[in-house]
């Protein structure tokens, strides 16, 4: 599904026209700022060549750049003196390799001349492209706030970056391909999973209006994380709109729009275990060091490492092809029966770096069911991984 639908926008962007020529100066190291932050969006696989371009659009004041890929789309704006409001595409490339060479505290003077070419000017650098119109290009939504919420940066990047780990790169489970976000009773939701392995975060949400639960593709996922990360605006949260097939996440000055994944989620909730057998202790930096050691050689696609229980000790083992054995120690406040059950050692690492406690709480049943990761103090967070044979 592709962003083409929009609604209507009172912005100072309204009145601009399609062939309307350009004329604007703008700082260097504002305006490759923006371009920098659009850049991501733009299409490297496309058969479109307009997608490989950079809407400029220059209004009141200010320069608009968009970039798209017909999934994800980012949007953000550029202090310029506009000399004559208009609009144009260039290629992002080529306008960026041009401009990196530029000191940032030199002036640009982009003017749209005969037809679609346009002439980028510092100084006595020079650069002469020829874009497309902007009626060629596809049109990025406008978000009313009938369906909106607002979300504190540093909660929807904790969400992000401790899922996003789980989600599935198979094109074939289309559903999987991203992070499941659910708004609901003033608290939201983010689960992700690859069908061996899922991630699931639970955090207080000040507005208990919002009932919402979409999917969010893992490219759009990545440029909210930068967005959360990144951003220099004063606010704290970031404003974010839904459709019923798209959503943006805005602060102030820079919105990433995203298609949503279409289809039904998984029932995750049947899949987190409600109870267990064990339960052990551990400091998380010592746990994620005996993963690493007992893990080498093992590596590849495949690769399993054994954790063995037995009184007072926990043993993190693995061997490959009879030319590797490597195994690591640890001492736990374990007193049943010895028990043994092996781990996918990248699943295990992928949550224990995720997590920034000091100690993790981690759960077992039996060495056939499901293992969890959890943080010793927080009940916000469980890590499921399936469990393999060796």
């Amino acid at each position: 599904m592709s962003i083409n639908t929009h609604t209507t926008t009172t912005s100072r962007f309204s009145n601009i026209k399609e062939r309307e020529a350009l004329k604007f100066s703008a700082n260097k190291g504002e305006l490759f700022k923006g371009i920098q932050i659009v850049q991501p969006a733009i299409s490297t696989r496309s058969t479109l060549p307009i997608l490989g371009n950079i809407l400029l659009e220059a209004g009141e004041g200010e320069l608009r750049l968009s970039a798209t890929d017909l999934e994800v789309g980012i949007r953000t704006k550029v202090k310029a003196d506009v000399i004559q409001t208009g609009s144009i595409t260039v290629p992002a490339k080529l306008v960026s390799d041009f401009l990196k060479n530029i000191d940032d505290d030199k002036e640009i003077k982009i003017e749209v001349l005969d037809g679609n070419k346009v002439e980028f000017r510092s100084g006595r650098d020079r650069l002469n492209i020829v874009g497309l119109p902007k009626e060629d290009y596809p049109v990025l939504p406008e978000f009313e706030d009938k369906k909106s919420v607002q979300i504190n940066k540093e909660v929807l990047k904790e969400i992000i970056k401790k899922t996003v780990f789980a989600t599935s790169a198979d094109e074939t489970r289309y559903v999987l391909n991203g992070i499941h976000l659910i708004f609901d009773g003033g608290k939201i939701t983010g689960v992700a999973t690859d069908g061996r392995r899922l991630a699931f975060i639970q955090k207080p949400l000040p507005d208990d209006s919002l009932k919402v639960k979409i999917i969010i593709p893992t490219k759009a996922v990545q440029e909210l994380l930068r967005l959360s990360s990144e951003s220099k605006t004063n606010t704290d949260s970031l404003n974010a709109s839904f459709t019923d097939n798209q959503a943006s996440f805005s602060d102030g000055e820079t919105i990433v729009l995203s298609r949503l994944i279409e289809g039904h989620f998984p029932n995750f909730e049947q899949v987190i275990p409600k109870t267990h057998e064990i339960q052990l202790k551990l400091d998380r930096g010592e746990f994620l060091s005996s993963i690493n050691k007992a893990a080498v050689g093992t590596m590849e696609r495949g690769g399993a490492v054994k954790i063995t229980l037995s009184k007072g000790v926990l043993k993190a083992q693995a061997s490959a092809q009879g030319r590797v054995e490597a195994e690591s120690e640890m001492a736990v406040a374990y007193e049943g029966a010895s028990f043994d059950i092996a781990f996918n050692p990248l699943y295990m690492m992928d949550a224990l770096k995720a997590l920034d406690q000091k100690e993790i709480l981690l759960e077992f049943t039996s060495p056939l069911n499901p293992g969890v990761i959890k943080p010793a103090t927080e009940d916000g967070y469980r890590y499921v991984m399936m469990p393999m044979k060796v």
